[in-house]
């Protein structure tokens, strides 16, 4: 376990996943599409990520136990893809057409309305258009999970381009080999090109199935976080797996323990981005930080812009998703379930409507 406090709460998990599932449960039985809104579309919804909110978490006051590591900092409703189902005849001619394949970009009011059957959107200029050759269920990633490790990497990025002036190789540690720490892995390939071989990537897990599923991803080591080992030792490993401390660490879980063992891995100017759902408190001495010049940033959010670049960049086969699986939603609380007990290497993803033989088990790798 990451955290006592996740021991102290698993009697709630049972309701935390019926909470998550119940949006695909009414979708499913609903029939209802709701009227075009004056100068936007409508948009039928085929493929969404099984992932959780921190928002979600917190309006719920729900604190499911995830067991070791995890990855749940992605948006629950908001990792949508679908088309076009109707247009305002409103909208400037050639803009959108019915059929179009898009995602949208995320958008806190969605959160309670991404898993229903049709979408009215409003504002278009949260909608993007899809090239043809990206299959919806790999759109259905771009606006969250990849959106999110996107975002992380590019924040790290001029703090890594620094070190690279004055040090022969710089480390980076990715904490979470869930769908963040994947696509983490993925992007980080894509911003550093094949020829860098000054910047090494390792990612920590408490799953060694989900740290295997990373080494196949193409990071530079795996380094097994176990929580049943002594918390010296983990430290210990660390650094000798990085041959010394780390300089950027992305922590994608950001719980009270991996944030005191990323402090004590972190090299003098060290950077820590932080994008974890905990909800605990974290006591850090601001004294030995300042003396160490390191810093603790937030991921912010990623853009639009950002999520365009994204499209391209997977449209021309320059970055390629990690490895996901497709169910159908009526699948959906098992799904859950199954991501909460680690069951889940990769990203799952919920289809709706009919669904291929080829398609209830997808792995791209």
């Amino acid at each position: 376990m990451l955290d006592n406090e996740m021991n102290q709460n698993e009697v709630m998990l049972p309701r935390a996943l019926d909470s998550l599932a119940m949006p695909f449960e009414s979708a499913s039985s609903s029939s209802m599409m709701p009227e075009i809104p004056k100068g936007g579309l409508l948009v039928r919804v085929c493929y969404a990520g099984a992932c959780y909110s921190e928002g979600m978490l917190r309006r719920k006051e729900i604190r499911p136990t995830l067991p070791g590591i995890h990855d749940n900092s992605l948006y629950p409703g908001l990792e949508i893809s679908g088309v076009v189902q109707d247009v305002c005849a409103s909208l400037p001619n050639g803009n959108f057409s019915t059929g179009d394949k898009v995602v949208l970009y995320p958008d806190e009011n969605l959160v309670d309305s991404g898993y229903s059957e049709y979408l009215a959107v409003e504002d278009v200029q949260n909608c993007l258009q899809i090239p043809e050759n990206i299959p919806l269920e790999v759109a259905a990633m771009l606006p969250g999970g990849a959106l999110s490790a996107y975002s992380a990497l590019l924040k790290a990025k001029p703090h890594v381009e620094k070190l690279q002036e004055v040090k022969s190789c710089v480390n980076v540690l990715v904490v979470g080999a869930g769908g963040l720490g994947l696509w983490a892995v993925k992007l980080a390939q894509f911003l550093v090109g094949p020829h860098s071989n000054n910047i090494r990537l390792f990612v920590a897990d408490n799953s060694i199935d989900k740290l295997l599923t990373a080494q196949d991803h193409g990071c530079y080591d795996i380094i097994h976080w176990n929580e049943e080992d002594h918390e010296q030792y983990i430290i210990e490993r660390t650094l000798d797996a990085c041959r010394g401390g780390v300089d950027v660490i992305v922590d994608f879980v950001s719980s009270p323990r991996t944030m005191q063992r990323s402090l004590k891995i972190l090299n003098r100017e060290g950077l820590i981005l932080v994008g974890g759902n905990t909800m605990s408190e974290v006591s850090i001495n601001l004294n030995s930080l300042a003396a160490k010049q390191q810093s603790i940033v937030g991921i912010p959010k990623g853009s639009f812009a950002q999520l365009r670049d994204l499209v391209t960049a997977v449209s021309e086969g320059a970055v390629t998703p990690p490895t996901y699986t497709v169910y159908p939603a009526e699948d959906a609380a098992q799904v859950f379930d199954d991501l909460a007990r680690c069951r889940i290497t990769g990203r799952a993803i919920l289809c709706f409507g009919n669904l291929t033989n080829d398609h209830a088990m997808v792995n791209n790798n």
